[in-house]
């Protein structure tokens, strides 16, 4: 699932009880699942967020609306969700957390009243427009991995918020709640193995692409090899002293690159030289710092696994991509300021 499918569990404090099936007139696994996610959305909506009291008509309609008219990427619907966030940690939690308190008070009296849910930046109006937005962001998001049958969906929905209790899901329901949760298992491993598929897939392109270039950086002048696989050439001699521990702390200049050569770290742009413990880097730092004297430059080009592995870093270093470095040594072991 992507991000947006969690906004409505993760800003309003839900738990997620269910999310597919099979039985009666559904033809196959897509509307089962279809009408089992609907059946998830309306029970946390009727009783995940009860305290809430909102029109679960409304709910609903601003959810309808957005699946038709809405942008995940709109700058108002980030604003919904901040705000969204922001009434669940300043109204929703503290309103929940005095409850709690009150119901377990030997003396009631000696409690304050809860406090206001609503006011007039968080209206109640608002919150159902917030939450039902969410929702449609939701289904939005699970139609890219989910050929989603719309009228189970809906189905789900309305027989969800039917409900008088939760306990009425497993009699009232199309599915029970033991064949949902056992259904969306299945779901979830199945859409895990494609991850995993994908990753693979991924990693071992980029891998074979590296090595390649790898290859052809071996080939340019003054590029040497170390045993353990990293390429580095001297481009500009130092006159001073070389790290010789990995416990070396070192001030830098610095510009990583992909093979593409698209930078995706460079301390020139931040106008900023970083100093570091050799020990507290990747392992081609580690050892490709050590070659360097103080005033040099060195290039180092860093096999995958002396860098970030098969797990990547952040946005840009995918799983199994060798990197280009080039740095400047300015000081070994700088003083404290």
């Amino acid at each position: 699932m992507k991000k947006t499918f969690l906004v409505f569990a993760v800003v309003i404090g839900m738990i997620s009880t269910m999310a597919c099936g099979g039985a009666g007139k559904f033809q196959n696994n897509i509307d089962s699942l279809s009408y089992a996610i609907g059946v998830d959305m309306g029970m946390n909506t009727k009783f995940g967020v009860k305290d809430l009291e909102l029109d679960h008509t409304k709910v609903i309609e601003n959810m309808n609306d957005f699946i038709a008219n809405g942008d995940l990427e709109s700058e108002e619907f980030m604003k919904e969700m901040q705000q969204m966030q922001m009434f669940q940690y300043t109204k929703f939690m503290p309103y929940m957390q005095a409850k709690m308190q009150l119901e377990n008070a030997a003396n009631k009296d000696s409690l304050p009243e809860l406090p206001a849910l609503y006011d007039e930046e968080f209206t109640r109006e608002n919150i159902a427009s917030y939450i039902g937005h969410s929702m449609g962001a939701s289904v939005i998001e699970l139609k890219t991995t989910v050929n989603l049958n719309m009228a189970f969906f809906n189905e789900g929905l309305e027989d969800a918020i039917e409900l008088e209790t939760v306990e009425q899901a497993d009699t009232k329901l199309r599915l029970t709640m033991d064949e949902m949760q056992q259904l969306f298992t299945a779901y979830q491993e199945k859409e895990m193995a494609k991850a995993q598929e994908e990753f693979t897939k991924v990693y071992n392109e980029n891998k074979e692409a590296s090595a390649k270039w790898l290859a052809e950086v071996e080939k340019m002048d003054g590029v040497k090899k170390t045993e353990s696989g990293i390429l580095y050439r001297i481009d500009r001699e130092g006159k001073g002293k070389k790290p010789s521990k990995d416990t070396d702390v070192v001030l830098v200049n610095y510009e990583g690159k992909l093979r593409t050569g698209k930078v995706f770290d460079s301390s020139y742009e931040r106008d900023e030289p970083i100093s570091f413990a050799l020990n507290q880097v990747i392992k081609g730092w580690t050892e490709g710092m050590q070659l360097v004297k103080v005033g040099g430059q060195i290039t180092l080009w860093i096999p995958a696994e002396l860098a970030y592995g098969e797990r990547g870093a952040g946005e840009d270093i995918g799983p199994g991509e060798a990197l280009e470095f080039k740095v400047e040594l300015l000081e070994l072991n700088p003083k404290k300021k």
